[in-house]
């Protein structure tokens, strides 16, 4: 089911009567106070018509729209609002742009809600073709492997298929799915097929996902999406440690921005054998660079 879905209408009519080809693209649809709908894919980008006119969101409007998506508990939702989003059934996800609300030197949930961002989940099988070729023209296995790149560059889409084919292998591979994309799961039910010798820890922080995977569900293989605070790198370091191999993704354009990243001192590149840069090209996974112990392999420099 598309995100759209749970907009209420005015909206969501009109998303639909949009033209198939470009609805069939579409990617974000985004509410901004005061301003009009916009709807992008890739590559174009429309405002929404309502009944033939552009009509503005108003402050109501988004309090409805929040309501409706939180299922009228944002209370019980408060981690997701404190970190940005809210995450929908099929395992898409609403951005949500307001005001911090701190105590005590941190953020615990935002309030004055100015923006949404409605993000369509994609299931592409064979998003991780071009990789898994590249790597068996290289004769190289898929062994730890970090996946970098820009928003909206399929870093997740490629993540889900590569579970499958590790799945497929017959690896065991537990899911870190902290914000229920990967596999989708949504009322006792996943969203997302990633195969029979699979676990998923939804919902759990990922480094303590990672700590009890470790422990608890003796994978070959953990996959964790969007690395980002100082307990995931060590919890990551520490997997490695005991022979389980880590797939994982980071937001970074290039691979100059990995080395740059702060780590509390763990040498981010060094955790890992591999690591892919993906290009924000419209087609999910698209390879831009690989390098494997520190080198460049693809493109080949010579």
């Amino acid at each position: 089911m598309e995100p759209w879905i749970y907009l209420p209408n005015p909206w969501r009519d009109a998303i639909l009567a949009l033209p198939g080809e470009f609805l069939g693209l579409l990617e974000e649809v985004r509410l901004r106070l005061d301003r009009p709908v916009y709807c992008y894919t890739t590559n174009d980008v429309i405002p929404l018509e309502v009944d033939n006119q552009l009509r503005t969101v108003k402050e109501k409007d988004l309090d409805h729209i929040i309501g409706i998506i939180a299922e009228h508990s944002l209370y019980a939702r408060t981690e997701e609002l404190r970190q940005g989003f809210l995450t929908l059934p099929g395992g898409h996800r609403v951005g949500v742009a307001g005001k911090a609300v701190w105590k005590d030197g941190h953020i615990v949930t935002m309030t004055d809600i100015s923006g949404l961002n409605f993000r369509r989940a994609r299931n592409v099988a064979g998003a991780a073709a071009e990789l898994v070729s590249i790597f068996r023209c290289q004769h190289l296995s898929v062994e730890s492997l970090l996946v970098a790149g820009p928003p909206r560059s399929g870093k997740t889409t490629l993540l889900r298929d590569l579970v499958r084919i590790f799945s497929d292998y017959g690896e065991r591979v537990t899911v870190i799915d902290e914000r229920s994309e990967l596999a989708a799961y949504h009322g006792g039910h996943y969203g997302f097929d990633l195969g029979a010798h699979v676990d998923v820890l939804d919902g759990w922080a990922k480094a303590e996902g990672i700590v009890l995977a470790i422990r608890t569900l003796g994978p070959d293989r953990i996959v964790v999406d969007e690395l980002g605070n100082g307990e995931d790198w060590p919890a990551v370091d520490q997997a490695l440690s005991t022979g389980v191999k880590i797939v994982a993704s980071v937001h970074a354009g290039t691979y100059a921005d990995l080395c740059r990243k702060p780590s509390r001192r763990l040498p981010v590149l060094h955790l890992f054998d591999s690591i892919v840069i993906l290009k924000r090209s419209g087609i999910p996974g698209a390879v831009q660079e690989i390098w494997h112990n520190s080198q460049r392999i693809w493109p080949d420099a010579s």
